[in-house]
């Protein structure tokens, strides 16, 4: 993802091999960036005349700033000095504070491992099904009301391989109406692939979200494996999406 700036505006885009010309020209009227304005990648001034050559890699940062003033702030020692008369220095200051009174919030979700996660029996040289059931719980607090994402990952690949020949677990998620809305995509966790992430919106829904194995399958190797091998440990963690 390329990180855009202008003033007070920010965006995560998928503009891996665009331009900067072509960006400028895409943010032109959304960020209300002026044709004067200097763009930097990765900190690094880009002349206006190079913008088309200048292709953009993921992860880039894309900084778009108003030409600096210099002429101005020479002008403003000038006319200090213009106000000074008669050999008297003459220079006056007041200063003061302001106190913010914010208001301390816990984490903006918490997460909750099932009471009861699913549980089967695992054979030796055997072609399983795995158990539905509730892995964790997802509770955004109330004051909160952003985009979540919702990374899964199978923390002990390592010793799984040494009793599964291929394990798969389907994920889904959902929210808490009194018939509950399946939230984001289904995804998939294995011995293949031990990541997953589904994205949270939360217009619409209800909380909390309950993180599922909707199904799934497995194939052992013949038995004989370390006790506890066969358990998969999966660790959820929960972040606020587009934040720094």
């Amino acid at each position: 993802m390329v990180e855009i700036r202008y003033s007070g505006n920010y965006e995560l885009a998928d503009l891996a091999g665009r331009n900067v010309a072509e960006v400028r020209e895409q943010y032109k009227s959304e960020f209300d960036i002026p044709d004067k304005a200097q763009v930097r990648v990765n900190g690094k001034l880009i002349k206006s005349k190079h913008e088309h050559e200048t292709e953009l890699n993921s992860n880039d940062k894309l900084h778009f700033q108003d030409r600096s003033r210099k002429g101005l702030l020479l002008f403003v020692p000038i006319v200090l000095f213009l106000v000074v008369t008669s050999g008297v220095f003459a220079y006056g200051a007041t200063t003061t504070t302001v106190g913010l009174a914010l208001t301390d919030q816990p984490d903006f979700a918490t997460v909750v491992a099932a009471g009861s996660p699913p549980t089967w029996n695992v054979f030796g040289s055997y072609r399983g099904t795995v158990t539905a059931g509730d892995l964790f719980t997802i509770t955004p607090d109330a004051n909160f009301t952003g985009d979540m994402v919702v990374v899964l990952t199978v923390t002990n690949v390592h010793d799984l391989v040494d009793t599964y020949r291929i394990m798969v677990l389907e994920i889904e998620i959902f929210d808490s109406q009194a018939i509950p809305v399946q939230v984001g995509t289904t995804e998939y966790l294995g011995l293949a692939k031990g990541e997953a992430t589904i994205e949270i919106d939360q217009t619409g829904l209800t909380a909390p979200y309950d993180v599922q194995i909707a199904s799934g399958f497995y194939i052992t190797h013949r038995g004989g494996w370390t006790s506890g091998k066969e358990d998969p440990t999966i660790l959820c963690d929960v972040m606020q999406k587009g934040a720094q």
